[in-house]
Order: structure tokens, then C-alpha cells, then sequence
């Protein structure tokens, strides 16, 4: 849940805000090397999620393609928690899971 609402207030633990904030290196994304792993990028264009947004378009057709469903609907919500479970890019390296 704490990954949605950083998601939703741009805090999110990707690269861009992490290196604004100074607690990485590169704003480059390190799943595709993109120049910035910026939410958007991350939702909606990173190629080595592909798989991933695919399964979250089928849940959500043409409606995945837009930030606000993703962000401030249930069903949106929903695909978004499933989206981030799949790519595991806000596992906690240090959770026992």
C-alpha cells in the first residue's frame, strides 16, 4: 500500500526522485538504462516490464493507459498492485519475504 500512495504523491522509490533526494547515484533507470526512471516511465514505457503492463491492460483495456485510472480508481489500484507484486521493483531487499 505505502508504494501506491508514494506512486500517487511522486514519491516513489524510483531513480529520478531517489536521486532529487540524493540517495542514488543516476536518475537512469536500472532495469532499461532509460535517462530517468521517472513514474511515468516506470508505468508506462520501461521495455523490461512489457510483460507485466500487458497483463495490466488486459484487466483494464485502454484505461491502463492513463495515469489517473491507475492511480485513483479500484480497479486501477488493483492492477497496479498486482503490476508492482510482478515486476518487484519496490521489494525490500531486506524483508524476509
Amino acid at each position: 500500500m505505502s508504494a501506491l500512495i508514494q506512486l500517487r504523491i511522486g514519491h516513489a522509490p524510483l531513480n529520478r526522485h531517489l536521486h532529487r533526494i540524493q540517495c542514488a547515484d543516476s536518475p537512469r533507470c536500472p532495469s532499461c538504462g532509460a535517462p530517468s526512471e521517472s513514474i511515468r516511465h516506470y508505468l508506462q514505457y520501461c521495455p523490461s516490464y512489457a510483460d507485466e503492463r500487458w497483463r495490466m491492460r488486459l484487466r483494464l483495456g485502454r484505461r491502463a493507459e492513463k495515469l489517473s485510472t491507475l492511480l485513483y480508481t479500484s480497479r486501477g489500484l488493483d492492477a497496479l498492485a498486482s503490476y508492482n507484486a510482478k515486476t518487484g521493483r519496490f521489494r525490500n531487499p531486506h524483508s524476509r519475504r
